[in-house]
């Protein structure tokens, strides 16, 4: 009796035209580790089936019943757009400050569930924090009534109104003690803030969609995370799988919780910025949202000895600026470091220096340097949006992006991470 489905479990899986004497003949397609199949018909060594691209015949050793774990670094621009598919879940880590992570979802990743008039389930939506170009393109996906969400986190600070703001900074009010200043306001359940004063437009858009999916009963809930948290925990193909909180702190000062205030508000709130670090077996990934030097330097001294941050895959803060410090990337480690960011903008992401760390610090005798915006290729007609493709089984780890110029034989640049 035929599988129902399987996954492949080699990366770039061959698919052939045809099977002549238990060989495949002519490879017509390439697919990655990970991806679905689903067999109709078996020959020998091989199945002829249905999968992503031309249809064919795959070897049975390159199938198997584990998926493992799919993370997508999606092109939204200038802004971060992540994700994570595992046992079932389906997790966004930040949606970009337009409609690209939508479209996606939409018009590609999820057209088998919305074709059947099925809604697409969110598991879990870490906003990294409140820069536009970060949660903005998620109001879009909660206002899309096709889509169900359980769990919403973010970090705690958000942005007033600037004309009616009765506060002393955009973010709530600051104080100072014993040489330090503190910012007093945070926030935890967004859908019950009883605050006063106004948002500023973006952040209401986003209160207003996520009161409407709550009303809907779309929506499960929605509260802060900090360091120490772990809103994510379970075991996915015999392997554990689990989100740590890694970042932010909050010191309680006045028999409160406080944030520390840095140099100014976009310091403040990207420095308290949710860090992530997503673990599958023995391998792992940092997303660190818009880390800057002042938050670094205060991170690293928390954690003194201790050092949570290394890991296997570095999604790069603050989408390759230069502000971020050398003693963080040192600690960080990672065999690939994947840069998110965009065109036509003012910053000139990601920096040279940002690159040239990212390689100088990584780990490896080849670390390798990523980026969404290099992975976009033009033509005439279009846009094709970059897209870095990470596949894990637990031991092993594939990045893959599709070539600009790939034919589905040949259809992309793959490396292997080097083992544990």
């Amino acid at each position: 009796m035929l599988p129902s489905f399987l996954y492949a479990v080699t990366n770039e899986a061959p698919v052939y035209e045809s099977v002549v004497s238990n060989k495949g003949k002519k490879i017509i397609n390439k697919i990655q580790m990970g991806t679905y199949v689903k067999p109709g018909d078996e020959q020998g060594d091989f199945y002829k089936v249905t999968t992503a691209g031309p249809d064919g015949w795959m070897r049975k050793a390159d199938l198997g019943d584990t998926m493992g774990i799919k993370i997508f670094y999606l092109d939204v621009g200038q802004g971060d757009g992540v994700l994570i598919e595992a046992g079932g879940l389906r997790i966004l880590i930040d949606a970009g400050p337009a409609d690209n992570m939508h479209s996606y979802l939409t018009k590609w990743q999820y057209t088998y569930l919305l074709n059947a008039k099925k809604p697409v389930h969110i598991h879990h939506l870490f906003i990294s924090h409140f820069d536009t170009d970060h949660y903005k393109g998620c109001i879009k996906i909660l206002n899309d009534p096709r889509f169900t969400f359980g769990n919403i986190y973010h970090a705690g600070i958000l942005k007033f109104a600037e004309r009616t703001n009765p506060y002393n900074t955009s973010l709530g009010d600051t104080f100072k003690k014993d040489g330090v200043s503190y910012l007093a306001k945070i926030f935890n359940n967004l859908l019950t803030t009883n605050e006063p004063a106004p948002f500023n437009r973006d952040v209401s858009g986003f209160m207003k969609a996520i009161a409407n999916a709550k009303k809907e009963n779309r929506l499960g809930g929605v509260r802060r995370l900090e360091s120490g948290d772990r809103p994510v925990s379970r075991v996915i193909e015999r392997q554990n799988f689990s989100i740590e909180v890694l970042a932010p702190f909050t010191e309680r000062v006045n028999n409160k919780k406080n944030f520390v205030y840095w140099s100014n508000e976009s310091k403040t709130i990207n420095g308290h910025s949710l860090v992530l670090k997503v673990k599958f077996g023995n391998r792992s990934f940092l997303f660190g949202g818009d880390l800057n030097s002042q938050s670094e330097e205060y991170l690293l001294a928390k954690y003194g000895n201790h050092h949570p941050f290394e890991t296997d895959v570095f999604k790069s803060c603050h989408h390759g600026s230069s502000d971020f410090t050398e003693a963080f990337i040192q600690q960080v480690h990672p065999y690939a470091t994947i840069i998110s960011s965009g065109d036509n903008e003012t910053y000139s992401h990601p920096r040279a220096d940002a690159i040239g760390c990212a390689g100088k610090y990584g780990r490896g005798a080849r670390p390798l340097v990523y980026s969404t915006e290099l992975a976009r290729s033009v033509s005439k007609s279009k846009i094709i949006f970059g897209l870095i493709n990470v596949r894990c089984n637990g031991s092993d780890v594939y990045i893959n992006q599709m070539k600009e110029a790939g034919a589905p034989a040949d259809l992309w640049d793959s490396y292997q991470l080097p083992g544990t």
